[in-house]
């Protein structure tokens, strides 16, 4: 079972995104801002990290430099209503989804990493 890291400050967004993964049979942690969600993902490695840009604490981009820094190599989604090419070059994300995303987006994106990862 893959286990994925949904980093949102949204609880509606939260709770939906992580209900659709774990009927698709993921397992999943909610973390509710960037300074949680660096923590857990450096304790837990998830196999994967949804994360949201604009939250409190620690935005998502400051998190994802902070994996990266820290060695974190697994796969990381950027959620987020900013259009990417107003986001930073050389974010340390590996994909990129728009918010707000329908179940079948984010559901068909988990599911390519899963597939990658040979799970």
């Amino acid at each position: 079972m893959l286990r994925v890291l949904l980093v949102e400050d949204e609880s509606d967004v939260a709770l939906v995104a992580a209900t659709v993964l774990e009927d698709a049979g993921y397992h999943v942690t909610v973390a509710t801002d960037g300074h949680e969600g660096l923590e857990i993902a450096l304790q837990e490695q998830p196999e994967l990290v949804i994360s949201d840009f604009m939250m409190p604490r620690l935005s998502g981009l400051e998190m994802i430099e902070r994996l990266r820094d820290a060695g974190f190599e697994r796969p990381i989604i950027l959620t987020t209503a900013i259009a990417e090419d107003f986001l930073p070059s050389h974010p340390g994300y590996d994909a990129y989804l728009a918010k707000p995303y329908g179940t079948r987006e984010l559901l068909a994106l988990v599911e390519a990493y899963r597939m990658s990862l040979g799970r």
